[in-house]
């Protein structure tokens, strides 16, 4: 099984290769609209590795964690090039803009939509894969105004490997989710300090970590700053081991008032990924427990 973060700025997007062949893509970037040339080479980006690493091979589903744009806005592109099987969203606001954008495009090339829920996925599970949506019992009071925590995550074991993605969820969304150890995962929220709670990480006890973040001061991460100092230190502490490389952390308060002398390397081991400093980042495992990145 191979998980293939891509480089796509302040956003997400990661294709999952099951051992079977089938594609299953989590969110697709920022749409190419929203921050001018950075966005558009983002999502050009996102479409020529696409390309590559999809073959003939349609994507069997897509699958989106919540309803900004960062995670959606690549949709309509992603849509209208290739063969998607299935599309999953949380079926929240389907009157905003971006929402409704994705939702055209998705009726257009007539794929399949599904709002996932505990009992049913639109991808099916068979040894030695289980997919499983990880949803909350209930969804935190009033999330549709912060969309944050109603992401929809995906968790996907292989033998004694596995991976999860938790797209943005907060603190609160953190706290009311079912979790279990898991061998990689997702980083919430780009590295920020709304997620990755320590109590959280305490449950999943994650051996890799890939954050999926812009660079520095780079487009619409000048208004972010992701991902976080103190972040990126529990993070490390959690996944253990030698700090052996760094990441380029904002260590401020304030993202909006504080500049280039706030942002800092924080000392991590090898085991943590970060895309604004790796670029892609595709991890392999083969169900024993261990990933390690190709093209190395």
């Amino acid at each position: 099984m191979s998980v293939h973060f891509y480089d796509v700025g302040q956003a997400l997007s990661a294709l999952v290769i099951l051992p079977d062949g089938r594609r299953i893509l989590v969110d697709a970037g920022e749409s190419p609209k929203r921050c001018g040339k950075p966005c558009e080479l983002a999502n050009d980006h996102l479409i020529t590795e696409l390309r590559k690493d999809l073959g003939d091979r349609p994507i069997d589903l897509l699958w989106i964690t919540h309803q900004h744009s960062d995670h959606l806005g690549g949709v309509p592109e992603v849509a209208g090039s290739f063969h998607v099987l299935a599309y999953a969203d949380n079926g929240f606001d389907l009157d905003k803009k971006g929402v409704a954008k994705a939702r055209e495009a998705v009726a257009d090339a007539k794929i399949a939509v599904i709002a996932p829920d505990h009992a049913a996925l639109p991808i099916a599970s068979g040894a030695p894969v289980t997919i499983t949506a990880v949803l909350p019992a209930q969804w935190p009071a009033k999330c549709e105004s912060h969309a944050n925590d109603c992401s929809i995550g995906l968790r996907i074991d292989y033998c004694r490997s596995s991976v999860l993605f938790v797209g943005d969820a907060e603190a609160r969304e953190e706290a009311a989710l079912e979790v279990t150890p898991v061998t990689l995962l997702q980083v919430g929220h780009h590295g920020s300090h709304t997620s990755s709670t320590e109590p959280f990480l305490a449950k999943l006890r994650p051996r890799y970590a890939v954050i999926s973040s812009g660079k520095p001061g780079e487009a619409m991460n000048a208004t972010f700053c992701h991902p976080r100092a103190a972040t990126v230190a529990s993070l490390s502490r959690a996944l253990g081991g030698a700090a052996t490389q760094t990441v380029r952390a904002f260590g401020g308060q304030s993202c909006k008032d504080e500049g280039a002398e706030s942002w800092r390397d924080v000392p991590t081991p090898a085991t943590l990924f970060s895309t604004a400093r790796d670029g892609d980042i595709r991890l392999v495992t083969h169900g024993n427990g261990e990933f390690i990145r190709a093209g190395m």
